[in-house]
């Protein structure tokens, strides 16, 4: 028996709110399952070594993009019609130091895995306590 393969989504997150400047760039893959799963990959950085080379560094906020993205993909699927479950694997995140916010992150991986899984979503760009927020939160609709 063979495994499913796994589909990859992104999302890359360009809005203006404000005169501030929302960015971050997601990549998520994901698979058929038997129950709802999201985990994150081994180098969701590693575009860093690509655009810095040997002079690529950690960031102290590393730990809370990759929550973020993950805390995302799981409210994204939490979204999904029932019946269907997938695995999630979020396997890359880009930031800007100056233009991504609390929430860019979140938003852009909900999209990338709607887009991973052929989900189509109302792309409603909603700001609500300078973070951006999904479609369902904006309009005040439970989820699910």
């Amino acid at each position: 028996m063979t495994e499913p393969s796994f589909v990859v989504g992104e999302y890359r997150l360009r809005h203006m709110h404000h005169k501030l400047f929302h960015y971050a760039h997601v990549v998520v893959a994901a698979q058929p399952a038997t129950t709802n799963a999201v985990s994150a990959g081994t180098a969701p950085f590693a575009w860093r070594l690509d655009s810095y080379g040997a002079f690529a560094y950690a960031l102290d906020t590393d730990s809370d993009l990759v929550e973020e993205a993950v805390d995302g993909a799981v409210r994204a699927l939490d979204a999904l019609p029932g019946g269907s479950a997938f695995f999630a694997v979020v396997t890359s995140i880009q930031t800007s130091n100056v233009d991504t916010f609390p929430g860019d992150v979140r938003y852009a991986a909900g999209h990338a895995l709607w887009r991973a899984v052929g989900h189509p979503r109302t792309d409603a760009r909603e700001v609500r306590d300078g973070g951006l927020v999904f479609p369902d939160e904006a309009l005040g609709v439970a989820v699910g």
